[in-house]
């Protein structure tokens, strides 16, 4: 038996404990195609099934906004409810989880568990042990490296001083940080090359990092423009870029609806370099919690993918990693629309 499939069976040791639950058997699938495996349970009211879905890794905002709109993808293909294996479940996570309608145990005894109208048996507010907890070892320079493995596919094969223009990380800190990942399974090396070693890992760790560690260190702040109208805020932003010589690209919500025309969010999230009080002056914008202009400092050169009507786009990954940030719900079918149409097979792009 896998280590994964034990760490199942002590989620489903905790389901076998109620009451209600007769007998129940976990079906694997017999390839490692994707397809998610399924646990039927017995009740004195019949048999349920569910898909499961097991993470290792604790959820932050980002990952559980992603968690979240793919669950509900997958009970509509499936006609399956889902059913979470996940670490630990804070109050705030697990009521949000509820809300959506998504059954779900962790490792303190934490469960939601619908099944159907017959039986619903729910238990939030167990804490986790502080000891429990994984090292905060992540920083942004680790995730800032792991966004360009994740974004070029010939990123192995780099040398020190393209990793660091790439990514944005110091040329001292490259290897170091490499060499980290490699120990800790987010990277393996295959023939002489370093490469991404588990791609499911890999977009859980870049949308947690992202929320947690990375975008908080890349907010300027959030700000409110002289110009209201979001097209013509945009092309003052060109225009006074191109002026003081700044370099700019979209994101989230903005470079999404110039992707798909189908969402187009209140936030204008931005990536810019360099930030100047010249520039805001110039652009007429001043510091508001509330505003819809959201300054991000850009990464390395991941924050330039291409342009689509004269206006610079961050790269898909980035974009998707914004998008899961938001709380908006309709900012995670976006996310997933260019997770589908852009990422999947990722990561692909070359180095040019």
């Amino acid at each position: 038996m896998s280590r994964r499939e034990q760490a199942a069976r002590s989620y489903i040791d905790k389901i076998s404990t109620l009451d209600f639950i007769r007998r129940h058997e976990l079906s694997q699938p017999r390839e490692a195609n994707g397809v998610n495996p399924s646990l039927a349970v017995w009740t004195p009211k019949g048999k349920f099934t569910f898909l499961v879905e097991q993470k290792g890794s604790y959820l932050d905002r980002s990952s559980l906004n992603a968690f979240i709109s793919q669950a509900k993808h997958l009970t509509r293909v499936h006609q399956k409810p889902l059913l979470l294996f996940a670490r630990y479940l804070p109050e705030p996570s697990a009521e949000l989880l509820i809300s959506a309608g998504i059954n779900f145990v962790d490792q303190v005894g934490n469960m939601h568990l619908a099944l159907g109208d017959s039986y619903v048996r729910t238990v939030i507010g167990r804490k986790e042990k502080s000891a429990n907890r994984e090292s905060a070892a992540a920083t942004p320079a680790m995730i800032q490296l792991l966004f360009t493995f994740a974004i070029y596919s010939d990123a192995g094969s780099w040398t020190v001083r393209q990793l660091a223009d790439a990514s944005g990380v110091s040329k001292s800190s490259v290897a170091k940080i490499k060499q980290q990942m490699l120990e800790q399974g987010l990277l393996r090396a295959f023939r002489g090359i370093v490469q991404i070693a588990n791609v499911d890992k890999m977009e859980d760790e870049l949308l947690r990092g992202y929320g947690s560690i990375l975008r908080p260190k890349l907010l300027i702040g959030r700000f409110r423009a002289a110009q209201s109208d979001p097209e013509k805020l945009v092309k003052n932003i060109s225009e006074v870029a191109h002026n003081l010589s700044v370099g700019w690209s979209l994101t989230g919500t903005a470079a999404a609806y110039e992707l798909q025309h189908f969402y187009q969010g209140l936030d204008i999230p931005v990536f810019i370099s360099p930030f100047s009080e010249q520039f805001s002056r110039t652009l007429r914008i001043i510091p508001d919690v509330s505003g819809p202009l959201v300054l991000l400092r850009s990464v390395g050169t991941l924050a330039h993918w291409k342009e689509i009507g004269q206006k610079p786009l961050a790269h898909p990954w980035l974009i998707y990693a914004e998008l899961m940030y938001s709380a908006d719900p309709r900012a995670h079918e976006a996310a997933q629309e260019i997770k589908r149409e852009l990422l999947s097979g990722q990561p692909s792009q070359n180095h040019s």
